[in-house]
């Protein structure tokens, strides 16, 4: 705990003020010594001990040992001699730095007793560091116009060394124009400055390089060297000259942007900036925009695309300029190459889109070409497609006609697509395509013509009305009217044939509809013709003739023909009893009214009184008996046959026959007589064995007809469930025969279901296929059989290569010869901005044509543009202005303006040339590009010298073009304008006075441009003329000292002081840059900012280290000239260092119980001054220690009294050391002190006594529980040794029961214990420590043994032993309840385990007796009767309540008697009766046995013969099928079926015979194991 120094001191808590300046100066008894820097280690600095008074060895022997503050040990001390070691070359620079003088603190301790002396040596400086300057090159820049006697402040050298051997003097090499002076600061150190002898000269000499050297005062002196770079800046005496006044240059206009033109050059003999040239476009106008110059490089390059065509010169001037401002100019013509970069122009003046076929020689188009490239560049050649009927014809210089060759036939082609190619002659060639569709008009030459000259339709019979049945359909290769066309019914052959009430037609689009429903029965097919007629002028037609087929519909039933169905008596038909199985019986005849497979019919038996009696064939109706007829079978048969078409949906007829079953045909039919049954009457025995005997018989024959029964269904459907085996390989599975070669008449497809989990086989007629027969519904048809979706329609076109035939026509245009020569031009004259409408001339009269001709003829005027200027009135033949004309958006800058238009005369084709000159007038003022001009002229330039100055733009030409350029009245300038060779004026700005940027630094004039026109117009630019100053004036601080204090704690970046100079300059001479002008490494902390010359702190500050800082402040303007001041930095304390502790002693561990003991020695610290130096010094006020002040500031941590370990074993005491400064800092130092035991206490039980528990029969050496001591001592003093103390009862044997481990007190069970035996035993244990002298103490164990159950219960009653057992007897008359006897056991165990429970394990009548679970008493559980047995043994189990339980038996005989006074006999074994049985009963039962036997046998016969067929079923295949690819005439009817796999089957129809027969071949499994392994899987 800390207590606040505002609190009254409490104990352990010792104030000290410490001063430690004042204390080290006034301190008498610090012994002092002096040792050279750089002595070698071992050196004896003194004698301690003699100096000290001390014996020879007292060092040793009161622990004598030098401290010092740091990590590093500097001395040593021999403790036998005394002497004061070096312990290692002490380095004064190192360990001192500046201060001076140089002494280390070192204390001499002496711990018993305690005591300290003051060790004081001071290290002398030595000359073994030589000045050394921190940069390795001075670079000076000074202009060469400075006068000499100018001072130059050069860097200081820096030198480690103190006093006389630190920096004397600097020197410098020997030089005609500098010296060097050594001055002295306030602190005694010297800096050197450089002073101008001589003046610069630098084109003379541009740079010196001079030795500067600095000198210490040591013997010998050393010394150090820099390099001084100095550079003579020029000044700005002459202006920039290029290397060529004019540069010629020829660029191509496909030229790509960014492309070198050209490089100018020009060069100034100055340096510097005012040597850098910086080069500009001086534009006159705006025709050099497409060219950009690099500033600093001189090459032109392209900034905008070049057009030859546009124009074909440019004159660019170029000006560079220097630092100082001075300009120099040059011209540079660019003669812009044409390149072949404008494909070929067509312009269509009049093209026609449609021409009547079979019309001679047309005119289809009337275009000119033309290319506004140059040379063999604008010559052209222009042609069309080689296999066209057409002709290209030149007419008037370069228009061209496009004409037909021949006449055109629409039929043979009715488009042509006309592409007319031009191609110049120009490198690369390039050319124009232009396409014309030309459409030849229709005449009606064409009849209509149909598709098939005839058409077969179908419909099915009783269709609904208007119902669509087809089509017919014609084209006609006219086009427009000629080739619509109109269909009809033309009159049939046959006059007797309804058509208008069977069929109509649609007249558009031939489409073909049946007008009421058909009847196949009635009316089969029937034809008819259509005709198709087109609406031409005159109108052509053309017949086709229609087939209609009708076809059958199920809409028949069948009739039966034979037996006869009537209201009269039925036909009854006789069958012999003794007929055979297949005997005929009769035969149904039926037909059916429909065709093909609508008319096949199959029978079925649908009804019978006796179902498995009869059958009918399914295909002839024929009624047979299926088996033989017997007497158990009725005499009268009811049978119903149902008669089926094969129709969609099938039409069936039903028939009822009655059969007679007669013993012969002449056995007369009588009444069978009606029998009663008699009764039999039999005994219950005879009974039984009829009905067993019934119930077996009919078990044997319900299975022999049940075997019958799945014989005959196997039988039946053999061919699904495989009979015949198809090999494997090409054999398509999904196909069946329709190629007509069997026996059918024509083709059937089926459907064939088989269900995969029963044995049935299931045959549908699905449809017949009409292999050559056309079906309507073809989108039903695909929907179907999606096997057939598929089709694909193969198109091949053929491009016949044909040899190309050209046909060219080659017209070579040289314009500006033909232009230039031709007499037939007709030329007029408009002055330009005349109003729209104004008449330029009548053409109609300067042509010689009658008025109106020019109408009659087609006249119009064609102008190559987007924009008609011109409009011809084709009644009056004048010739007007669509819009007013503007020469300076028509023509620019070209001079004559001339406007090229051509007049076409179309019937017949005639052309006309047409000029127009516009000539000038003055209605554009001049135009200056820029708003204001500025011109940066140096003072000190001469008069007479002149600026270029840009000139101004007018669009008008000639005389109303620029012609004069006057300034504003000023004192300083004058213009002059000069012609160019172009006859285009500019202005120059001549000097007439010299310039005083001190008076004037800017003057404003104004330039105006005048042209020639009348009134003449002008334009005016404002010229910004800017005075550049030179640089004649010194940077000077406005105060040549600064004084500034700075808390050490100031924050990195903070803000010290701001230095401020100024230049009366202007510009890069009056731009003032600060510096540090550092001559040594302390003014490393702080940085300045060039521009505002503000200092802030780059490097924590520390007054500890620096109290003071002298900086020199450099400000360097633009010129090079600089200005000097000095700032004194003063760094102020703060409280920023903690106190620091130094422990020259520390014991970690103290004995208990003694007296006042020494435990720590420290010294504290702190290296701030004034009250941040102060001290105070404190520990915890509740720990048994004080602080007590001994040498200065050294302190001992003594015990305030004897400790005890047992109340407290360690301390952590907390030295805590808190400064008086703002804001107080604290330093704590931590010191755990341990105490040391003495045997002091006696070990202790946790226990006085202890209770232990073990169950008897325990295994050797089982452990049982222990004991526990604990001793407050520690080490030797706490470890325990338990041991048996003897026993109080000399009898109890505790050596062979119980023995203990000496090292953790665990109790252990030497043999097995019995509880029967001993219950429970006490003992004592003791525990002694292993102090000096030892102490020990004791503890009582009882140990309890638990009880087990190892002991079975034991009968008492009755006695169970060899003799003869004790019998009870029980009278018959006894109550429930009645006690019989009581069973008496014990239990040797205790507890549960001898508690025990009885209960009845075994007796003779179960039911009649019964034991009490708890007592044991056996009493009757109901009343005795006469069929209880008169001997009864009962068998009492008698278990114990243990873990496990364990029991006895024991056995009671009971013996019933009517009374206790009746003896005791035994009972008389009776023998059972035999059963006689009579002759009927023996009968039946052998009848039975028989009945059984052969049930049984037949099974195992039924059994075998299934096991032996199954095994056999592989081989005995009926039919095969040979091994090869299946025939080609086989349809696929795989897909759509209910079948999991897919079948083969074979089908015969025979055409002369009314049966139908069908037969399965064998179902083919593509993926089911083999016939024998599916066998065996069934």
């Amino acid at each position: 705990m800390e207590t606040a120094l505002g609190k009254p001191p409490q104990r352990g808590q010792v104030i000290l003020l410490v001063m430690l300046l004042f204390l080290w100066e006034a301190d008498s008894e610090a012994i002092r010594y002096s040792v050279p820097e750089e002595t070698e280690s071992g050196y004896s600095v003194a004698n301690l001990a003699k100096d000290l008074g001390l014996r020879v060895g007292e060092l040793a022997t009161r622990g004598a040992r030098i401290h010092h503050k740091g990590s590093k040990q500097l001395l040593q001390l021999d403790v036998k001699t005394g002497d004061l070691l070096l312990q290692e070359k002490l380095d004064r620079e190192v360990l001192c730095g500046a201060v001076e003088p140089c002494i280390l603190h070192f204390q001499l301790l002496l711990e018993h007793p305690v005591q300290l002396f003051q060790v004081d040596v001071q290290l002398t400086d030595v000359n073994d560091h030589s000045p050394e300057f921190l940069d390795r090159e001075m670079i000076l820049r000074i202009p060469e116009s400075v006068q000499p006697g100018t001072v130059f402040a050069l860097k200081s050298a820096q030198d480690l060394d103190i006093g006389s051997n630190s920096v004397r003097n600097y020197t410098i090499s020997p030089n005609s124009n500098f010296r060097v002076v050594t001055h002295n600061r306030g602190d005694g150190r010297k800096y050197p400055e450089l002073a101008l002898g001589k003046a610069l000269d630098r084109e003379e000499e541009p740079e010196l390089i001079l030795t500067l050297t600095a000198l210490d005062g040591g013997v010998p002196p050393r010394s150090g060297t820099v390099i001084v770079r100095i550079e003579v800046i020029d000044i700005n005496d002459s202006a920039p000259e290029f290397l060529q006044s004019v540069y010629e240059v020829q660029v191509p206009e496909n030229s790509p942007i960014n492309s070198l033109v050209l490089i100018v050059s020009a060069r100034d003999l100055h340096a510097g900036t005012y040597g850098s040239v910086a080069y500009s476009l001086f534009e006159a106008d705006e025709v050099s925009r497409p060219f950009a110059i690099n500033g600093k490089t001189g090459e032109i390059r392209l900034q905008k695309t070049l057009d030859f065509e546009a124009i074909q010169h440019y004159i660019v001037e170029i000006t560079a300029t220097d630092g100082g401002g001075l300009v120099g100019k040059c011209t540079v013509a660019i003669e812009v190459v044409d390149v072949n970069d404008n494909a070929p122009e067509l312009t269509m003046s009049m093209v026609r889109s449609s021409i009547p076929e079979n019309s001679p020689e047309t005119v289809v188009a009337i275009f000119s070409v033309s290319d506004p490239d140059y040379r063999d560049n604008c010559r052209m050649v222009c042609s069309i497609q080689n296999d066209l009927p057409f002709l290209l014809k030149p007419t008037f210089k370069n228009f061209y006609t496009l004409v037909t060759e021949s006449p055109l036939d629409r039929e043979s082609r009715a488009q042509y697509n006309i592409t007319i190619t031009v191609t110049d002659l120009g490198t690369p060639r390039l050319k124009t395509e232009h396409s014309i569709t030309v459409l030849v008009s229709d005449v009606n030459d064409n009849a209509p013509a149909f598709s098939q000259t005839s058409y077969t339709l179908s419909v099915r019979e009783n269709n609904s009305p208007a119902l669509h049945i087809g089509g017919v359909s014609a084209t006609d290769r006219d086009s427009g009217s000629n080739a619509q066309l109109t269909y009809s019914l033309l009159p049939p052959h046959d006059p007797h044939l309804p058509l208008a009430s069977l069929v109509s037609i649609n007249a558009d689009n031939g489409q073909l509809f049946a007008l009421r429903a058909l009847d196949f029965e009635a009316l089969q097919a029937f034809e008819f013709r259509v005709g198709a007629t087109d609406r031409g002028l005159p109108a052509l037609s053309s017949q086709a003739l229609v087939r209609v087929v009708v076809l059958d519909d199920n809409d028949n039933s069948p009739f039966v023909l034979y037996p006869l169905q009537n209201a009269s008596a039925p036909c009854t038909e006789l069958v012999p009893r003794a007929a055979e199985p297949g005997y005929l019986v009769t035969k149904v005849v039926a037909v059916d009214g429909d065709s093909g497979q609508n008319a096949w019919l199959s029978f079925q038996l649908l009804k019978a009184t006796e179902p498995g009696l009869f059958g009918v064939w399914a295909h002839n109706g024929e009624v047979r008996t299926a088996r033989l007829l017997s007497e158990r079978d009725a005499a009268r048969h009811r049978l119903v046959v149902l008669v089926k078409d094969n129709g969609e949906p099938p039409l069936s007829a039903s028939v009822t026959l009655h059969v007679l079953l007669v013993e012969g045909f002449s056995q007369p039919y009588l009444q069978l007589p009606e029998v009663a049954p008699e009764r039999a009457q039999a005994d219950s025995l005879t009974v039984y064995l009829v009905i067993a005997l019934a119930s077996v018989s009919s078990l044997f024959l319900f299975s022999v007809l049940v075997f019958v029964a799945v014989r005959l269904c196997r039988r039946s459907r053999a061919a699904p469930l495989g009979v015949c085996s198809v090999p494997e390989g090409h054999f398509p599975s999904h196909l069946l025969d329709v190629s007509g070669t069997g026996t059918l008449s024509q083709s059937y497809q089926y459907e064939v279901c088989l269900a995969g989990d029963s044995g049935s086989g299931e045959f549908k007629f699905l449809k017949q296929i009409f292999p050559n027969f056309l079906v309507q519904d073809s989108g039903r048809e695909v929907k179907e059989n999606s096997n057939c979706r598929n089709s694909f329609v193969f198109t091949m076109e053929t491009v016949l290569g044909k040899s190309p035939q050209k046909r060219q026509v080659i017209f070579l245009v040289m314009l500006l010869f033909l232009w230039e020569a031709d007499s037939e031009a007709i030329r007029y004259s408009v002055p330009e901005e005349t109003e729209s409408g104004y008449s330029v001339a009548n053409l109609g009269k300067d042509l010689g044509l009658r008025v109106g001709e020019l109408a009659t003829r087609g006249a119009r005027i064609h102008h190559k543009g987007s924009k008609q200027l011109l409009q011809l009135d084709v009644k009056t033949g004048d010739l007007l202005l669509q819009e007013k004309l503007d020469r300076e958006v028509l023509c620019g800058a070209v001079e004559p303006c001339i406007l090229h238009f051509q007049l076409l005369l179309e019937h017949p084709v005639q052309f006309f040339q047409i000029d127009v000159l516009l000539t000038d007038v003055n209605d554009h003022s001049p135009e200056f590009l820029d708003r204001e001009m500025i011109l940066r002229i140096p003072e000190s330039v001469q008069p007479g010298t002149v600026f270029a100055l840009k000139s101004a733009q007018d669009s008008d030409i000639g005389s109303n073009s620029i012609q004069n350029y006057t300034i504003s009245p000023n004192s300083n300038f004058r213009v002059v304008t000069h012609n160019r060779g172009d006859g285009s004026k500019y202005p120059e700005l001549v000097l007439g006075k010299a310039l005083d940027r001190e008076k004037e630094p800017e003057l404003i004039i104004t330039l105006t441009a005048l042209d020639g026109g009348v009134p003449p117009r002008s334009g005016t630019v404002t010229v910004r003329i800017e005075v550049i100053d030179i640089n004649d004036n010194t940077p000077e601080f406005l105060q040549s000292l600064y004084e500034v204090q700075v808390p050490e704690n100031t924050p990195i970046n903070s803000l010290v002081l701001i230095v401020s100079a100024r230049d009366l300059d202007a510009g890069t001479h009056g731009s003032v840059v600060y510096t540090l002008f550092q001559g040594d490494e302390i003014s490393q902390p702080f940085v300045i900012d060039e521009i505002t010359g503000e200092i802030r702190l780059q490097r924590a500050l520390d007054y500890e280290v620096h109290q003071h800082y002298t900086i020199e402040i450099a400000a360097t303007d633009g010129g090079g000239l600089v200005g000097k001041c000095t700032v004194a930095i003063e760094v102020v304390d703060v409280n920023d260092n903690a106190p620091e502790l130094t422990m020259s002693m520390v014991r970690s561990s103290i004995p208990e119980n003694s007296p006042e003991t020494l435990v720590a020695i420290f010294s504290i610290s702190d290296p701030d001054s004034g009250d941040n130096a102060r001290m105070v010094c404190s520990i915890q006020n509740d720990l048994p220690f004080l602080l007590k002040p001994t040498f200065k500031n050294f302190y001992t941590l003594v015990t305030e009294g004897p400790l005890d370990r047992e109340s407290r074993a360690q301390y952590n005491i907390t030295i805590t050391v808190t400064d008086l400064g703002t804001p107080r800092l604290e330093t704590e130092h931590s010191i755990t002190v341990l105490v040391s035991d003495v045997n002091d206490n006696a070990p202790a039980f946790s226990q006085m006594s202890y209770t232990l528990s073990v169950r008897e029969n325990n295994s050797p050496a089982l452990h049982i529980g222990g004991v526990s001591a604990t001793d407050r001592d520690s080490g030797s003093n706490a470890q325990l040794t338990y041991s048996l103390l003897p026993p109080h009862d000399p009898h109890l044997p505790l050596a062979s029961l119980v023995s203990i481990n000496a090292d953790n007190g665990q109790l252990f069970a030497l043999r097995a214990l019995d509880f029967e035996a001993l219950q429970a035993f006490e003992f004592r244990v003791g525990a002694t420590d292993r102090g000096s002298p030892a102490l020990s103490s004791q503890a009582l164990v009882r140990v309890v043994v638990l009880d087990d159950n190892d002991n079975s219960p034991f009968v008492l009653y009755p006695l169970q032993n060899a003799s003869a057992p004790c019998t009870e007897l029980v009278p018959r008359a006894a109550e429930p309840g009645y006690l019989v006897t009581k069973v008496v056991a014990v239990d040797g165990d205790s507890g549960q385990n001898a508690w025990l429970s009885f209960q009845l394990l075994k007796a003779t009548e179960p039911g009649l007796f019964g034991v009490w679970a708890h007592n044991g008493e056996v009493r009757t559980a109901r009343l005795l009767s006469e069929r209880d047995a008169a001997r009864h043994r009962l068998v009492v189990l008698v278990k114990d309540n243990g873990e496990p339980p364990l029991s006895a038996s024991v056995t009671l005989h009971v013996l019933l008697v009517d009374g206790f006074s009746q003896p005791y006999l035994p009972l008389p074994e009776v023998a059972p009766e035999r059963a006689q049985a009579d002759s009927l009963t023996v009968y039946l039962v052998i009848a039975l046995a028989s009945v059984s036997s052969l049930f049984l046998f037949s099974v195992l016969v039924f059994v075998a013969v299934r096991l032996c067929r199954r095994s056999r079923a592989a081989p005995l295949g009926v039919c095969s099928v040979p091994e090869d690819h299946f025939p080609g005439h086989l349809v696929d009817v795989s897909g759509t079926g209910t079948l999991c796999q897919s079948y083969q089957y074979e089908v015969c129809l025979t055409g002369d015979s009314g049966t139908r027969d069908f037969k399965f071949l064998k179902p083919i499994f593509s993926n089911l194991p083999p016939p024998s392994a599916r066998e065996e899987t069934h």
